[in-house]
């Protein structure tokens, strides 16, 4: 009889057969040969690394989320935890002399303890691009354009980009203090538009950008709505998104629906930002957006923008 200790794995982990495996190849494959003709040259980190790599990255706060162990000398590694501090590593290291813009692509695994939320697998199987070094709308367009091929090329069909921009919010968030910005983006973020109010019932001068604004989201009519309507600050993130939807072809555009009150990850993007959500998935399948000030925590700075793909969501949806 065997052993039920042999057969044991740790919570969050996964053995994965048969079809199971072979549908994840076969979205490795497509997407990278999409990065491949795309002008997108691989890159192949290391699984593991010193956290400072990650810390450097995103912050103390990610440090309860790396799965950690000491190396013979004493220092902390940290299985990877994402593939962008990688790549941002190597861009100011191998790559410091190499003309810009840099296109890198990267497929594997990400390692993350997410206590949280609960069942959530420790490991997942991620494909991405970073565009290094480009900060003007051509960079944004070719990265949501290039999301949104990689999505067509996993044979999905019914999908959506939700897609935001920073700036529309920045100056209403930064006027508040703590820890009253943190209760507001938290009701931003769970649409309690009545919550919201009440929370900012005391504040002096326009409160629009906050009571309004995050819960525009639409198309490109309510982009425009909400231009005729927006402070002076939030009108720079506006056209971005309208010039960026001028630019889509009307299949691409059918695909991009705009959400101004999405605030998850302001903290790391600088710009546009954006999920991606696949009927018959119960999570976001994706990410991106630009985050201008993270290179310069590597020691080059320069602006990048970026996608992420979750395979291991893509490959559960029925095709």
């Amino acid at each position: 009889m065997l052993n039920p200790s042999l057969a044991a794995i740790p919570p969050g982990a996964l053995d994965l057969t048969g079809a199971a495996a072979r549908r994840r190849r076969g979205l490795q494959r497509a997407a990278m040969d999409v990065l491949e003709r795309s002008g997108y040259e691989e890159l192949l980190p290391p699984t593991f690394e010193y956290e400072d790599t990650f810390l450097r990255a995103a912050g103390a706060g990610v440090a309860e989320r790396l799965i950690r162990f000491p190396d013979r000398d004493g220092r902390i590694l940290a299985l990877r935890y994402d593939f962008t501090a990688s790549i941002a590593r190597v861009a100011s290291t191998t790559f410091a002399g190499t003309g810009r813009p840099l296109r890198l692509s990267y497929s594997g695994k990400v390692y993350r303890q997410e206590p949280e939320r609960g069942g959530r697998p420790r490991e997942t199987l991620q494909v991405g691009a970073e565009l290094l070094g480009q900060g003007d709308l051509a960079a944004d367009i070719e990265i949501v354009r290039l999301t949104l091929e990689l999505v067509r090329a996993a044979g999905l069909a019914d999908f959506q980009l939700n897609v935001g921009h920073v700036g529309v919010l920045a100056a209403g968030l930064g006027a508040l203090e703590e820890p009253l910005r943190a209760e507001v983006r938290r009701w931003i973020d769970r649409k309690d538009r009545g919550s919201l109010r009440r929370a900012l019932k005391d504040l002096e001068g326009d409160p629009q950008t906050l009571t309004v604004l995050p819960f525009v989201m639409g198309r490109r009519d309510a982009l425009e709505t909400a231009l005729e309507r927006a402070p002076l600050a939030a009108i720079p993130g506006l056209r971005h998104l309208l010039a960026l939807d001028a630019a889509l072809a009307p299949g691409e555009r059918a695909h991009v629906v705009y959400d101004l009150g999405e605030v998850r990850g302001l903290d790391y993007y600088t710009g546009i930002h954006f999920e991606l959500f696949v009927s018959g998935a119960g999570r976001a399948a994706g990410a991106g957006g630009r985050y201008d000030e993270l290179m310069g925590r590597f020691g080059r700075p320069m602006p990048a923008v970026g996608v992420s793909l979750d395979l291991d969501t893509i490959a559960e949806v029925p095709v």
